[in-house]
């Protein structure tokens, strides 16, 4: 079921949530599969939203790709027992997007420059409109969660290069989990590259597997493995525009 939206197509997942079809990138904002359930799973889960906040006095969420709002959704909705202050922070290159969830939620933002904020309860929302490899620069906060949730890096190669996810690894606490939907070789290798420490993550619709990355431990032996046998290349910002283009084995 699509139904035209400016630049985006609305479509209906599996699960009965919406996502967003860009004609920018070509690509979904989320499996059709099931936009909500494959949130839960990556992110809410894949970060163990719900566990890292039980002993905590605050707790601070980083978000690459604020899209259709369904990242700040769930984690409200999974964080909501808590009354600790919690600082949801996401990059949106589109300020398209914040007022299409402004007015479909009927919330009220405070625009500031480069920056769109809510305040939800105990949950303050900060979204950074623009370029977010430039935005990156102006974050002060130190995050307990990390979603990886850019367009693929087929579409959107330069957040996911290794010069991105060194930016990220600045910006982690020690226990921090960076979680993505992609198992792409070339992304794994960026970000052992940049010192992640990698383990698999759960399968959802037609991906058969996903990832997880923390800043301490060890990489799972099974990845390092796939990695060393794998003839992709590594993403960064010197061949990320070829990668994209497809001129890279």
């Amino acid at each position: 079921m699509n139904k035209k939206a400016n630049q985006y197509d609305i479509i209906l997942t599996d699960d009965g949530s919406e996502t967003l079809f860009s004609h920018l990138y070509n690509e979904s904002c989320h499996s059709a599969s099931g936009a909500k359930a494959e949130t839960k799973l990556h992110y809410i889960e894949g970060c163990r939203i719900e566990q890292a906040v039980k002993n905590k006095s605050e707790l601070a969420i980083l978000e690459v790709g604020f899209g259709t709002g369904i990242g700040f959704d769930e984690t409200c909705i999974a964080l909501g027992g808590f009354d600790i202050p919690i600082t949801f922070v996401s990059f949106e290159i589109d300020r398209q997007l914040i007022d299409r969830y402004q007015n479909k939620n009927q919330e009220t933002f405070i625009f500031y420059e480069n920056k769109a904020t809510l305040l939800k309860g105990n949950i303050e929302l900060i979204i950074y409109i623009g370029d977010a490899r430039l935005n990156i620069k102006s974050v002060m906060h130190k995050f307990d969660a990390i979603y990886q949730d850019a367009f693929s890096p087929k579409k959107n190669a330069d957040l996911w290069t290794t010069e991105w996810f060194r930016d990220l690894k600045q910006l982690a606490n020690e226990e921090c989990i960076m979680s993505t939907y992609s198992a792409s070789s070339s992304i794994r290798k960026s970000m052992v590259a940049a010192g992640w420490k990698l383990s698999m993550g759960d399968q959802f619709g037609n991906k058969k597997s996903s990832t997880r990355a923390k800043i301490t431990g060890t990489t799972e032996s099974g990845i390092t493995q796939q990695l060393e046998r794998s003839p992709a290349p590594e993403i960064t910002d010197k061949n990320y525009k070829d990668y994209q283009e497809g001129k890279l084995s």
